[in-house]
């Protein structure tokens, strides 16, 4: 159970991303069991079993606050993905992650845009960032298109992989910048 008094559902025009349940548990597994995505994340294992599962959601659900989100992404009515915001100091670190059916149909930039105003909005926050494997192409072109920008480099174990080190570009997108754009696009 969240610890705030209303967990922070949001809706774009084909998701909701609301607070994890149990009746996720099945896709999670599938889903996070797929080296294809467990392999971009830092914190998955590999095998990722029921057991992983249940410790995913039952994390989700006692560690949510106001300043820790973790949203179950939901499309049809159907859980197929998961996103994290954290936050410290004014500002929050990102992470998420879509179950490969879901990949290539524009769910992350919909979701994201969706974090990102509730995050600079009702949060009142003032950076977002967040690291990508530079294996992850895909995930660079979401980050890069919403504006975030390359602030740096890093070495970043995957634990999917035998927690060995991959480079990890470092990005983030300010308020400012993110209004920018999302006024921009209301004006064109």
């Amino acid at each position: 159970m969240t610890t705030q008094s209303t967990f922070p559902v949001l809706r774009s025009e084909r998701l909701v991303l609301r607070e994890m349940r149990s009746e996720d548990l099945e896709r999670l597994c599938a889903y996070l069991g797929d080296f294809e995505v467990s392999k971009s994340l830092s914190s998955q294992p590999h095998p990722f079993l029921e057991a992983d599962g249940r410790d995913y959601i039952e994390q989700a659900l006692a560690n949510n606050t106001a300043e820790n989100v973790t949203w179950a992404i939901e499309l049809d009515g159907q859980f197929c993905g998961g996103f994290k915001a954290k936050e410290l100091h004014g500002a929050a670190s990102v992470g998420y992650w879509l179950g490969r059916e879901h990949w290539g149909k524009g769910l992350m930039s919909e979701a994201l845009r969706v974090v990102l105003d509730y995050l600079f909005e009702a949060r009142a926050l003032h950076v977002v960032r967040t690291g990508v494997f530079k294996e992850n192409p895909a995930s660079m072109r979401v980050l890069t298109k919403m504006g975030f920008k390359i602030t740096g480099e890093a070495k970043h174990a995957c634990r999917a992989r035998d927690n060995v080190e991959f480079d990890e570009t470092q990005l983030q997108i300010t308020r400012n910048d993110f209004l920018r754009l999302t006024n921009s696009d209301v004006n064109s």
